[in-house]
């Protein structure tokens, strides 16, 4: 199991209105190689919700990584509390309630309707 306490370098970022003054903000880092294996993995961390912990998702390839840790990212806050009471928005998303981010294909019930 990987620990770190720092995302590293960070290759993108989402900021989101909580209570419509407050920021959270998800942060992806740069994609690394797993020590001693073929496989990589791609840290992810919120922060201004829940316990902020520094996440790291494998996968077989540095886009598999990044790919599965934006939908990591986005189950997350989907299904945060902070989300599901109404508290949680970004400010350029398509329909109330989209914060622009993917989610797995087993929670896309998650997402909001198109036309609310």
């Amino acid at each position: 199991m990987i620990r770190l306490k720092s995302v590293g370098n960070i290759i993108a970022s989402r900021e989101l209105l909580l209570d419509g003054e407050q920021k959270a903000t998800a942060l992806i880092g740069k994609p690394r190689r797993l020590p001693g294996s073929d496989d990589w993995y791609c840290p992810n961390q919120i922060i201004g919700i829940g316990s902020e912990e520094v996440k790291c998702i494998c996968g077989v390839d540095p886009m598999q990584a990044l790919v599965l840790s934006l939908q990591m990212v986005g189950a997350q806050l989907y299904c945060s509390v902070e989300y599901k009471a109404g508290r949680l928005r970004w400010e350029c998303g398509a329909v109330a309630g989209d914060l622009g981010l993917p989610v797995p294909e087993n929670i896309r019930e998650v997402l909001p309707k198109r036309g609310r």
